[in-house]
């Protein structure tokens, strides 16, 4: 068996190779539909962060796309911590994806052919939360079905490429004007004390930082207003705060190169600081 390597490994179908020599075959409906679901998640000290909630998203997506799966979330979670302990990193981001068959290239779902599971994790620092960044607006191409977590990301591949070739950390999503989510994180404003996000709807996907951003803000004390808000209400908030699996709420201090926020940096460091300690904790208690 291959034993702890130094960066990273890679799992596909019972196989485990580094990330580099692993291999899939070429009629994977993920290769040529993207016709599949995934999750990606924090590992630290090998131990997995908010993994229920992950599994949860996951079934959820599956079952959105009726893609039968019949692992259990005990035999899928047995193989998660296995790619996790061959890494050496103590700070891992671990991705994992389900397809629904590999077969002849048809639309419509095959006869026959089972799920494939592909896992791999590599050592991936957490993001500072210190400095604040740059991003861009722009205008939500996406599918109508955003809370399902597709392998379909073109959009956002395209998005995110656009914010760095601007030196931005990310691209701030707007349809008509109302703002959505980021490219691959949710976006979250603090105005008067309050913070506010995106309902939990299709056009954005549930995650699950955010989640607990929201009931970390609630046992603070801290108004939580889950309502959509323009771009104009975005350039005019005291702070804005970008939440991903990696990214605990990194503070944005210009929009499209114009300064924006820094008015509520007390409130800002109280909840980053509030959730490191929750993420913290709960590390802990799967040790």
């Amino acid at each position: 068996t291959l034993g702890r390597i130094m960066e990273n490994i890679g799992y596909y179908n019972g196989t485990f190779a580094p990330m580099e020599q692993l291999s899939i075959p070429a009629l994977d409906r993920g290769v040529y539909f993207g016709d599949g679901v995934y999750e990606a998640l924090r590992v630290e000290r090998h131990r997995f962060f908010a993994l229920k909630e992950h599994l949860s998203r996951l079934r959820d997506s599956l079952a959105f796309l009726r893609i039968a799966f019949p692992m259990t979330d005990e035999a899928l979670t047995a193989i998660l911590q296995e790619a996790a302990d061959r890494v050496d990193s103590d700070s891992q981001q671990l991705y994992f994806q389900v397809t629904r068959a590999t077969a002849m290239r048809t639309h419509s779902f095959p006869e026959s052919g089972e799920a494939n599971l592909l896992v791999f994790s590599r050592g991936v620092p957490l993001a500072d939360l210190t400095d604040y960044r740059r991003v861009v607006m722009l205008a939500d191409t996406r599918w109508g079905h955003c809370n399902i977590k597709s392998l379909n990301l073109i959009p956002s591949v395209l998005a995110a490429q656009a914010a760095k070739e601007r030196g931005c950390s990310e691209a701030v999503f707007h349809r008509d004007g109302v703002v959505s989510e980021c490219s691959s994180s949710n976006l979250l404003l603090l105005k008067d004390g309050v913070l506010r996000t995106a309902p939990a709807d299709e056009r954005i996907l549930p995650g699950v930082t955010r989640a607990h951003f929201l009931m970390i803000a609630r046992e603070l004390g801290v108004p939580v207003d889950e309502t959509a808000f323009t771009l104009e209400e975005m350039l005019d908030a005291d702070e804005l705060m970008i939440t991903s699996t990696s990214a605990h709420g990194l503070p944005v201090g210009f929009v499209d190169d114009k300064p924006v926020c820094g008015r509520d940096e007390a409130l800002l460091r109280k909840l980053q600081k509030a959730y490191r300690e929750f993420f913290w904790s709960s590390i802990e208690a799967n040790a």
